[in-house]
């Protein structure tokens, strides 16, 4: 069938049926409240493996329940003015007497825990934070790996199959994380399920934009992002009143039940059962729309999505060769490739980054977190607006440079609510912008014949960022402004780099190699 003539007959069925009417409305729900939980088992690890207080165990004191003699026992951190959490002074006797202790430091080899019910305390973590850290990596480890067969389960068996699935083996392996009795098999469980499951916001989120015409994906889309961003902050909420981590998971985790029970109740997506051939099903599914809308069926003109149109195979082979060597051949795609790269492996370890490390932004890690997560709502708002308004280039540019800059400010002042918080939030604020800009902008520079292939090379160096994102706390131990160093230098460097890439406001997409060459050679002269 003819992609075009599809997408443009079934649009018009769709805006016949119209967005917000009682069966998209429905189905709205159904389908978001899976990207809902996404956000939940995206970020869940990171209140879940939380860091906690803890210093060494002084045996011969611990009974003593006068607790003037921890200062004399355990040096402290001159930079922190906190308790070392790792060393304890010698001491000549097994009295706990100050003069007893000498300026002499060991390293600890039993701690006392300041929170009884955490992660890290039940699997002693203590001063092996690298242990702590590696659970996020492991997760977003875990996430890659979904990558290489979700979208071909959604493409091959349906949306609503993709999304039960991962709503099972999320349920079942998160759920059973919950009674791990060792660190090990807590690491295992957290790839597996990430492994498996990790595809539910990519099958919610195609789901979600199929059900409606081309007019209202954007909004849709904005739709998504919102409810992932509402997701993290009740995950926020719920880690803040939940102490315990093991009851923690099992509530993140239960909805999903919810879901795999559902989803099989659903209607799979017209446009997918189009792309299979399946008319009649596809027919049936809109007449059922139709029919919970109090509409008539027949307004729907579905006669408009037959007409196939016979392809010849052979012919399509000899262009995709084709088209594949001119690509090998060509340095501007291969320029163009290697900086959007870049740029999106910036904009996903910086984005994810600024989130894992929110939680010591201040004295309160929760409030912390959410007003984080918040400030991503209304620029997923924006970017709609600005990106038809000044361009894809300059965007990114200046968003790139605000969030380095903010990010360098953050580093090196003195940290003070009063202006650390806003100034973190600005820089959170314009990585959600760009990384939303730069999904945009990488599917409009590459040519229809390889688009998807090289969107997929530049969304593996993005996972990349995301798997590095989750050690970055590990740099505060040597400098606290450290992360965010690390930060300002990728955008500052990722502002010079969007310099050398066209614009493509209000420009056809290319559909061959050569149309997207001429758009370097058309935007270069402008900007020059």
């Amino acid at each position: 069938m003819d992609d075009q003539e599809e997408d443009f007959n079934l649009d018009a069925v769709l805006e016949t049926l119209g967005p917000y009417g009682r069966y998209n409305l429905l189905n709205y729900v159904l389908v978001l409240f899976p990207v809902l939980l996404s956000s939940f088992f995206t970020c869940g690890f990171i209140f879940e493996a939380q860091s906690v207080d803890y210093r060494c165990e002084v045996e011969q004191c611990e009974s003593n329940n006068v607790t003037d003699w921890i200062q004399y026992a355990i040096p402290t951190n001159r930079e922190t003015n906190r308790l070392e959490s790792c060393v304890r002074y010698v001491s000549n006797s097994s009295q706990c007497q100050r003069e007893e202790f000498t300026n002499v430091t060991v390293k600890c080899s039993r701690f006392v825990y300041e929170n009884r019910e955490s992660m890290v305390k039940e699997f002693d973590l203590g001063c092996q934070e690298w242990k702590r850290v590696l659970v996020g990596t492991v997760h977003n480890f875990g996430m890659f790996v979904t990558m290489l067969f979700t979208g071909a389960i959604s493409d091959r068996f349906g949306r609503r199959v993709a999304v039960g699935m991962a709503a099972t083996t999320s349920f079942i392996f998160g759920i059973s994380r919950a009674f791990s009795k060792d660190y090990i098999t807590y690491v295992v469980l957290h790839f597996v399920e990430a492994a498996l499951g990790g595809g539910l916001y990519q099958s919610g989120y195609v789901f979600a934009v199929e059900l409606v015409s081309s007019k209202q994906r954007v909004a849709i889309s904005a739709a998504c992002s919102t409810t992932f961003v509402t997701g993290v902050v009740l995950l926020s909420l719920l880690a803040w009143a939940v102490d315990n981590w093991r009851t923690y998971i099992i509530v993140l985790y239960t909805p999903a039940l919810i879901v795999t029970i559902y989803v099989w109740f659903m209607k799979e997506s017209a446009r997918w059962l189009i792309s299979k051939g399946k008319t009649a099903d596809a027919i049936k599914t809109l007449r059922g729309a139709a029919k919970i809308n109090n509409m008539d069926h027949t307004k729907l003109e579905l006669r408009a999505l037959g007409n196939p149109l016979v392809k010849s195979e052979e012919n399509e082979d000899k262009v995709e060769r084709s088209e594949f060597s001119k690509a090998i051949r060509s340095s501007i795609i291969w320029k163009r490739l290697l900086m959007c790269s870049y740029l999106w492996l910036t904009c996903s370890l910086v984005y994810y980054g600024f989130s894992i490390n929110a939680v010591s932004l201040s004295s309160n890690k929760y409030l912390s977190f959410i007003l984080v997560a918040l400030v991503e709502i209304p620029a997923y708002v924006v970017v709609v607006v600005v990106l038809n308004k000044y361009g894809r280039k300059r965007v990114m540019m200046v968003n790139y440079f605000v969030c380095a800059v903010t990010s360098f400010l953050f580093a090196f002042l003195p940290r003070c609510d009063y202006y650390s918080i806003p100034l973190y939030l600005v820089g959170k604020w314009c990585v959600t912008l760009t990384y939303s800009s730069v999904y945009i902008y990488v599917s409009e520079v590459f040519p229809t014949s390889m688009r998807q292939t090289l969107i997929s090379f530049c969304s593996t160096a993005g996972k990349i960022g995301s798997l590095i994102a989750p050690l970055t706390p590990l740099l505060s131990l040597y400098h606290k402004s450290m992360p965010t160093v690390l930060f300002g230098s990728l955008c500052f460097v990722a502002s010079c780099l969007t310099v050398l890439l066209p614009e493509t406001r209000n420009t056809r997409l290319p559909d061959t190699i050569e149309e997207a060459e001429e758009i370097s050679r058309n935007n270069g002269k402008s900007w020059l």
